[in-house]
C-alpha cells in the first residue's frame, strides 16, 4: 500500500526534514517533490538533500517536472518559454500562427532541457519521475454571432512536418480527426522519449492524466498510455471539487478504468485525491474520495497536496488542517488493512 502527497513551497531544509517527520506520523509512505525551472537553477544540491531526508525518514521519492515549460500540471512559472521563444507552440488561428507560452514538446531545444531535468532528477537519488498531466495549448471561445472556435497546438514548422510526413497532406487548421489523432501521438512520443530516458538512468516512471479521455485533453485513449514500455505506473487526478462532479462516482468510475488498464498490462494504477481548494464544509469527501480509490482496486493513493495546500494561498483549502486530518486519518486506517 502506497499513500502520499506532493510536497512543494519550502526549501529551508531544517523545515523540510520535520515536514518529512511529519508525513510519516501522518501515515504517508510516498512523496511526490516538485522540482520546478527554478528549483534546478538556484536549488540544484539543495533538492539532493531534500531527497536524502525524505528517503532518511522513510518515504519513497518521486520528482515532478512542475510546470517546466508550462507542458505539466503546476503553478511555477516558466523561463524556458521567454529565453526560447522560437520552441514555443503555435497556435491554429486562422489569421496566422500565434506564439502560446508553452513549449513544443516536439522541439529539439524542449527535448534536450528535459532530459537535463531527468539527469538531474536521477542525481538526487529519487526512485522515480511523475509526469503530471502532459498537455498541448486547447481552447475554446465564442465568436461573433455564436459561433465557437477551437484553438489548439501545436502548429510549428516542426510539427507541421511532422504532420505531413504522418498523413501525406498539409496540417489543415481545424480541429479534425486527424489533428486529434496527431496531438495525441505526439505526446505519446514524448513520454515516450521521457520515459526511456528515465528507465535508462534507473527511475520508475508514473503518469497521471486528466480525468477524462477526450480529444481536446490531447490522450483521449488511455490504452496507449498504459501499453508504453517503460511507464510503470499509471494514473489519473479525478478532482471532483476541481470538475464540478459528485465526489463518490467520479473518483470510483475513474479509479476502476485505471485498474481494469493496468490489470491488463500489468501496471501499477495510482490515483490522485484532491486536497487542494476544498471549500468550507466539504473536508469530508476527501475521505470519501480515498475510500472509493480503495475500493475500486487502487493500491497507490497520493493527495494533491501536503497540508491542505496551507502553503499556498492559490492553492489552499478553506480549512486545511481539517483537510489534512481526514487524509491523516483515512491513510492510517489503510495502513492498518491486511494485504491480500
Amino acid at each position: 500500500m502506497k499513500l502520499g502527497a506532493s510536497y512543494f513551497g519550502n526549501r529551508t531544509l531544517k523545515h523540510v526534514e520535520k515536514d518529512m517527520e511529519k508525513m510519516i506520523q501522518d501515515g504517508c509512505n510516498l512523496v511526490i517533490h516538485t522540482m520546478s525551472e527554478h528549483d534546478i537553477t538556484y536549488h540544484a544540491e539543495t533538492m539532493i538533500d531534500i531527497v536524502r531526508m525524505s528517503k532518511n525518514v522513510g518515504l519513497e521519492v518521486f520528482m515532478d517536472p512542475w510546470g517546466i515549460g508550462r507542458v505539466f500540471g503546476g503553478e511555477s512559472f516558466s523561463a524556458f518559454v521567454k529565453l526560447f521563444p522560437e520552441a514555443r507552440q503555435k497556435l491554429s488561428f486562422t489569421e496566422g500562427d500565434i506564439n502560446v507560452n508553452k513549449a513544443c514538446i516536439n522541439s529539439r531545444t524542449f527535448r534536450d532541457k528535459m532530459s537535463q531535468w531527468i539527469d538531474l532528477a536521477a542525481s538526487t537519488g529519487a526512485d522515480g519521475v511523475f509526469w503530471d498531466e502532459p498537455h498541448l495549448f486547447y481552447g475554446e471561445f465564442t465568436e461573433l454571432f455564436g459561433k465557437t472556435r477551437k484553438i489548439w497546438g501545436c502548429t510549428c514548422l516542426t510539427c507541421k512536418d511532422i504532420y505531413k510526413n504522418s498523413f501525406g497532406y498539409e496540417m489543415p487548421r481545424e480541429f479534425t480527426n486527424d489533428v486529434m489523432e496527431f496531438r495525441q501521438e505526439t505526446i505519446l512520443n514524448f513520454l515516450e522519449f521521457l520515459s526511456d530516458h528515465s528507465s535508462s538512468k534507473g527511475l520508475k516512471n508514473a503518469v497521471c492524466l486528466f480525468p477524462f479521455s477526450e480529444p481536446k485533453y490531447g490522450i483521449y485513449e488511455w490504452e496507449k498510455i498504459v501499453k508504453l514500455k517503460n511507464i510503470d505506473i499509471f494514473g489519473s487526478d479525478p478532482y471532483w471539487i476541481s470538475y464540478n462532479k459528485p465526489v463518490g462516482e467520479f473518483v470510483e468510475k475513474v479509479s476502476r478504468e485505471v485498474v481494469r488498464l493496468c490489470e491488463k498490462y500489468h501496471k501499477e494504477p495510482q490515483i490522485w485525491i484532491q486536497g487542494y481548494r476544498v471549500p468550507l464544509g466539504q473536508e469530508e469527501e476527501v475521505s470519501t474520495a480515498i475510500k472509493a480509490a480503495f475500493n475500486s482496486g487502487v493500491r497507490n493513493i497520493a493527495t494533491w497536496c501536503f497540508e491542505g495546500g496551507a502553503c499556498m494561498s492559490y492553492v489552499a483549502s478553506d480549512r486545511p488542517e481539517m483537510v489534512w486530518g481526514n487524509i491523516s486519518k483515512e491513510y492510517k486506517a489503510l495502513r492498518k488493512v491486511p494485504e491480500v
